[in-house]
């Protein structure tokens, strides 16, 4: 019996397998045979004492291992695969399929041999092509990985299997550690195992590791683990079991990520939409950077994207050459910088090209052929998704549009006119028998009412014209826009006295439209109409802002009047109701109306205290809106 520690722990291991293995030296002569060995083959190991490993090869295969010794005799390679007939104790035959591994056993050369049985009658008469087929759909492609180590953690063996999964040579991979191997996010749930079998408190386990090719691509394998023991009971050391699920799992996630984004209703901004899938889906292909492009806009962006990269031109290449997904590979794609590869799938809306999703990675050759078929289905399952989003809002805006309007019109607007009407109908009733203060009286109610109806029918426009706009924004001037409107309303309040000071960039450009002004105006009007002190003095500064690897443009206009309580703040930006005193007093409506302009452009507006916990010095609106 060998006493090396770490042949030992191999001849553990190996007993462990379903399959038949053995290890031979000094060309045939037989050092072991697994369990699984000795119950096909139906030997006892005391029977193997007598007899050669040629003992139990088929008469007309024995040639195959005289071939093979001939050409190791003159310092050439075999094949590590071969097709030979086994004898059974019994008398009956077994075609096995055996791969060959050269090992160091008990110190020693040796040899290692995996047997596949294929045992049927009508197998054995057929041609060895077929029968290697075979062979390689239902067993070499579902072999396991098989991984020993000792209980320092060296490798003592991995099987071809291990070696082909990770792209490393035998000989390269047992002078080191299964942990060279891990990824990061791998390291400490195998340390956490290993304390707990060495503790006594999990002898074997399941769980899932992901380790690291020589490419760089990260692999997920489910791993069934134990610990090795010798004759004795001592622990000297642990084998692992590896089934490659990277496929199954980036399938899994996929489905699972297309179901989330399937809740549209949870997403109301598209470009938060765009930004959380990027990022699951970078996340899902261990990808490191991404971007996707829809609708003539980049909606999600993630990674160092290169400077001098157009979507616009990648997408007329894509469509040009009618691909729906193309896979780049060692640099073919430099839309970041130093990648390597990178996978884009054409995002399509009503059946038209519109956009597309690429996602890169500094690793070469990352991405697999079933990655590019996975990436292309998500990509068009995706769109689907986003369409019914985008649908939603707009059903749901122009639900709240049309509510809005019908309030107005059916409710205050009506109500301008009937007051309207009955002024008129009492002085036209009584005019002989008034006295003229009484007369002038209707009139001046009735010209008020007048001028209310007015600010109606401006709202309906301006929310008409927000309707329109907000299906065709687009880059707007930001800075320019706000100086027009400082201009206009200083002219509005000469008989005041107002001072105005900004601090903001040359020029800054934001997704909006033409309205943004208005809303500027809106604000700079209220701080000074509404201020009491004798002398207005509003600070206006702009800057831009990085939220969530995007950028945006914030602009706080404080003033030091009154200012707004907590408790009634919220009135002020809220929608529109039947009866709206908003309309009546004249306060507020701007807010509302900005508001809607900001929304439309996916942007943000609120307020807050110029002096913090101390609503009564002053308030600050901001405005958040993204850069164009």
């Amino acid at each position: 019996m060998t006493k090396s520690p770490e042949s030992l722990a191999l001849k553990t291991a190996l007993d462990m397998l379903p399959s038949a293995v053995f290890i031979t030296q000094h060309s045939c002569d037989l050092v072991f045979a697994n369990k699984a060995f000795y119950e096909i083959s139906g030997y006892s190991t005391s029977d193997m004492e007598t007899k050669h490993i040629m003992d139990l090869v088929h008469e007309e295969d024995k040639h195959i291992f005289f071939e093979r010794r001939e050409i190791l005799e003159k310092g050439d390679k075999v094949p590590a695969e071969l097709q030979i007939r086994i004898v059974h104790k019994d008398g009956s035959v077994s075609l096995v399929f055996v791969k060959v591994n050269d090992i160091t056993f008990d110190e020693k050369p040796a040899r290692l041999w995996y047997a596949h049985n294929i045992s049927s009658k009508a197998l054995m008469h057929q041609p060895p092509e077929l029968v290697r087929s075979l062979l390689d759909a239902i067993s070499i492609g579902s072999e396991l990985g098989f991984w020993v180590d000792d209980i320092k953690g060296n490798t003592i063996y991995i099987n071809d299997k291990m070696c082909e999964v990770l792209g490393y040579p035998f000989e390269e991979i047992k002078t080191k550690s299964i942990t060279d191997f891990f990824h990061p996010a791998s390291r400490d749930l195998y340390h956490q195992i290993s304390r707990e079998r060495l503790e006594g408190s999990k002898d074997s386990s399941s769980y899932e590791l992901i380790l690291i090719n020589k490419e760089g691509r990260p692999i997920t394998f489910s791993v069934v683990g134990s610990l090795l023991h010798d004759q004795n009971q001592n622990v000297i050391g642990s084998v692992g079991f590896f089934t490659n699920i990277e496929p199954t799992k980036k399938l899994s996630l996929i489905v699972s990520t297309l179901n989330k984004y399937a809740l549209y209703s949870k997403y109301r901004d598209l470009s938060l939409f765009w930004q959380r899938v990027l990022v699951d889906v970078i996340e899902i292909f261990s990808a490191d950077c991404g971007l996707v492009f829809i609708d003539g806009d980049v909606v999600a962006e993630n990674g160092d994207i290169n400077e001098d990269f157009s979507p616009q031109e990648m997408l007329e290449e894509l469509t040009k050459e009618g691909n729906l997904v193309k896979h780049y590979q060692e640099g073919g794609c430099k839309f970041y910088k130093d990648g390597k590869s990178a996978i884009v799938s054409i995002l399509h809306l009503n059946n038209l090209p519109a956009g597309f999703i690429i996602i890169g990675s500094k690793v070469k050759n990352l991405f697999l052929p079933g990655d590019v078929d996975l990436f292309l289905t998500f990509g068009n399952q995706i769109t689907l998704n986003y369409e019914h989003q985008f649908l939603y809002i707009e059903s749901e805006l122009e639900r709240q549009f049309v509510s809005v309007l019908l309030d107005i019109l059916s409710h205050d607007f009506l109500n301008t006119n009937t007051s309207v009407q009955g002024y008129l109908e009492l002085l036209d009733q009584n005019f002989e028998n008034m006295d003229t203060d009484k007369i002038k009286d209707y009139l001046a109610r009735s010209i008020n009412v007048v001028d209310r109806g007015e600010r109606i029918l401006e709202t309906i426009q301006q929310l008409l014209k927000i309707q329109q706009e907000r299906k065709s924004k687009g880059s707007v001037p930001a800075i320019a826009m706000l100086e027009n409107a400082i201009e206009t309303q200083k002219n509005l309040f000469q008989d005041r006295i107002v001072k105005i000071d900004t601090k903001t960039p040359q020029s800054i450009s934001v997704i909006g439209g033409d309205l943004l002004q208005t809303v500027f105006e809106n604000i700079i009007n209220n701080a000074i109409k509404h201020n009491k002190s004798e002398e207005v003095i509003i600070e206006i500064s702009c800057q831009s802002l990085e939220i969530e690897n995007q950028e945006f443009f914030e602009c706080r206009i404080a003033d030091n009047g009154s200012g707004i309580p907590e408790e009634i703040r919220d009135t002020f930006f809220r929608p529109l109701s039947r009866g709206d005193s908003r309309f009546h007093e004249g306060t507020g409506l701007g807010l509302y109306i900005s508001k809607t302009i900001i929304e439309s452009y996916n942007g943000e507006i609120r307020f807050e205290n110029r002096v913090d916990d101390d609503p009564s010095e002053g308030t600050v609106v901001v405005i958040t809106l993204l850069e164009g």
